[in-house]
């Protein structure tokens, strides 16, 4: 075979090897996109049911957001996001639940930014949660679970916390299910920026990662709010609703359904709430995109039952006292705690030792025990804080002894 033969060969070879590494970039980028629901730009079909947003009217920077989610039995397909919590600022982020044809997963993501000192890590994990890093557009830590799962025609709360932890900024997300009432830590992030607040207005969107536009799906959402950094308290009262217009045009991959979308606010049983729906031949606007949508809201604060200690009890460890307790789950997660020391023979009960810590999943605590301490004596006490700022009361712990 002659020099320019094999320069030919060559050359076929290099171009095949460059279509196999793009084939095989965009197979990961749709196995990511069905952990992820990122948007798939570059995708060549037109098949896929609009992407729709749901902007509140939270223009403020705050430490907690929270929000309610359902699915309507009528309103699921796979390969589907229900978006719930979206938020901008140095760590920005989203979370929400998804019909994958895995199960039903609980997402939370928080992305990279030029201000952060070090990587993203989970400091914690609960039961079923798995961590991992992402690309694609833009880079940053992910998480899911698929173990908790999540039922159609349920309400379930999302619910995100931010703290700072020195020159760093930690995010908790927490899950309450409307049917059993209980409540799940699922992760905490670390986040390596000072005061990365949730930035508004938060924002919910639903979207369709494969291409299943024939198939109609719909979200509700009702309960929102958003805590100032004052500690006041702001119900979301008005959502913008639009639908990215960029992808209903030809050639875009909403186009085969750019009239198949629909939102605003309804009403059932449990009270009123926005709805977006996206594809499906039948679905047609009542509305217009961008429309603004309200639901007027009376409370000042999060209606949810503030956290309680369910039992609590402390041992000795060789020279140190070992306390451990359990909370309620149906009631508010915990977000710190407290443990008191007191001398029990002085009139004052006078308080030899005081730890207190924030630590969301934390059920432990060993304290080095005051030398000369009568251990018969002394009074133990226990308060925790939840993830909305309740306290509970200080609880006498008896010793397993």
């Amino acid at each position: 075979m002659n020099q320019r033969k094999l320069r030919d060969v060559f050359c076929r070879l290099v171009k095949l090897n460059a279509h196999m590494k793009l084939f095989e970039k965009s197979r990961v980028w749709i196995l990511g996109a069905s952990l992820l629901s990122f948007p798939l730009v570059g995708f060549s079909g037109q098949n896929a049911a609009p992407s729709s947003h749901l902007v509140f009217d939270d223009n403020f920077a705050g430490d907690i957001i929270l929000n309610e989610v359902r699915v309507p039995g009528n309103g699921e397909a796979k390969y589907t996001y229900y978006e719930t919590l979206g938020w901008r600022g140095h760590a920005a982020g989203y979370a929400g639940i998804q019909a994958h044809p895995k199960g039903h997963n609980y997402i939370f993501s928080i992305w990279d930014h030029k201000s952060h000192a070090a990587p993203i890590r989970a400091v914690y994990r609960g039961a079923g949660t798995i961590t991992e890093k992402f690309g694609g557009e833009g880079t940053g830590l992910k998480s899911w679970n698929f173990v908790l799962g999540w039922e159609t025609d349920t309400w379930y709360t999302l619910a995100l916390r931010y703290w700072p932890v020195g020159d760093h900024s930690f995010f908790g997300y927490w899950v309450r299910n409307g049917r059993t009432g209980q409540w799940t830590h699922l992760v905490t992030m670390d986040v390596a920026a000072k005061q990365a607040l949730f930035h508004g207005g938060t924002d919910a969107f639903i979207e369709d990662w494969l291409e299943t536009g024939v198939k109609s799906r719909t979200v509700h959402y009702r309960g929102g709010w958003k805590r100032k950094i004052s500690g006041e308290w702001f119900a979301f009262g008005r959502g913008r609703y639009s639908v990215n217009s960029w992808d209903l045009e030809k050639g875009k991959r909403s186009f085969n359904f750019k009239t198949n979308w629909n939102g605003g606010v309804s009403r059932d049983k449990t009270g009123s709430f926005y709805f977006m729906t996206a594809g499906g031949r039948n679905t047609v606007p009542t509305t217009q995109n961008p429309s603004w949508h309200e639901i007027k809201r009376g409370a000042v604060k999060p209606d949810h039952e503030p956290i309680a200690i369910q039992s609590a009890r402390f041992t000795r460890v060789e020279d140190k006292l070992k306390v451990l307790w359990e909370n309620d789950s149906s009631t508010l997660p915990q977000f710190g705690f407290t443990v008191t020391v007191s001398d029990g023979l002085s009139s004052q009960r006078e308080q030899i030792v005081r730890v207190s810590k924030v630590e969301p999943h934390v059920r432990q605590v060993e304290i080095p025990l005051p030398e000369n301490i009568d251990l018969n004596a002394m009074v133990v006490r226990l308060q925790c804080s939840d993830i909305l700022g309740n306290r509970s009361g200080f609880l006498p712990v008896n010793s397993t002894k």
